[in-house]
């Protein structure tokens, strides 16, 4: 059960926790730290042992990877929608450009 407990259900709580803090936050440095506090305290409340503080390590580093991914992730998302607006806006704009420039191109022939 102990095995168990330090080898899965930590380290799944750690990556999920992470990746909800990331997107709170966002910056994986401020997530690693706040999880290293967390199992540092953690440690050392429950012994000291160097068993122990190896394993704030070793959690910690996974919450960094974890939020780092999540930021990487986020980050391309956002661009392709950014992205994708932009082409829509672009779009638009050249349309009502063509409307514009039509509409006065009549007024012109009207006058004429």
């Amino acid at each position: 059960m102990n095995n168990l407990l330090i080898f899965f259900a930590i380290p799944v709580a750690t990556i999920i926790l992470s990746v909800i803090f990331e997107t709170l936050i966002r910056c994986p440095f401020k997530i690693a730290g706040i999880a290293f506090s967390i199992f540092l305290i953690t440690a050392f409340s429950l012994g000291g042992t160097a068993e122990l503080l190896v394993l704030a390590i070793v959690y910690t580093i996974i919450s960094f990877i974890s939020a780092y991914l999540t930021a990487i992730f986020e980050n391309r998302n956002d661009n392709n929608c950014t992205n994708q607006a932009n082409n829509i806006e672009n779009t638009n704009g050249i349309n009502n450009m063509q409307n514009i420039l039509n509409q006065s191109n009549n007024t012109c022939r009207r006058f004429r």
